[in-house]
């Protein structure tokens, strides 16, 4: 099994998302994240200061799947999020052992 996590723009998640329905997956978790973009400062007054924020909000999504659809579900995920400007990262972590908590199924199974 792999975890696949996308950090992307907030404009872009809903046509990934849409792109993963088609693709067949059934669960998706969305993190709001911050990602440390220094080519991107942009300068903000907060009570009468200026200061630098590096900082741009992201959204993550990770999906847990079986490890011969990884290389199509990057492929999707790319090709739904990257029109345009913005871009974004994807990744693919090896997963070991997986429970489902109410039914207690482990495995390929608990997916």
């Amino acid at each position: 099994m792999k975890l696949i996590t996308a950090v992307l723009p907030p404009h872009r998640v809903p046509d990934v998302m849409k792109a993963l329905q088609s693709f067949g997956v059934r669960g998706v978790t969305v993190t709001e994240v911050q990602a440390y973009t220094p080519r991107r400062v942009r300068v903000e007054i907060y009570r009468g200061t200026e200061y630098r924020v590096d900082l741009s909000p992201q959204l993550r999504l990770d999906i847990l799947t079986l490890d011969f659809d990884a290389a199509d579900l990057v492929r999707v995920i790319r090709a739904a999020g990257g029109r345009g400007t913005g871009g974004g990262t994807v990744w693919v972590t090896p997963v070991e052992e997986v429970v489902r908590i109410r039914t207690r199924e482990r495995g390929p199974d608990a997916l």
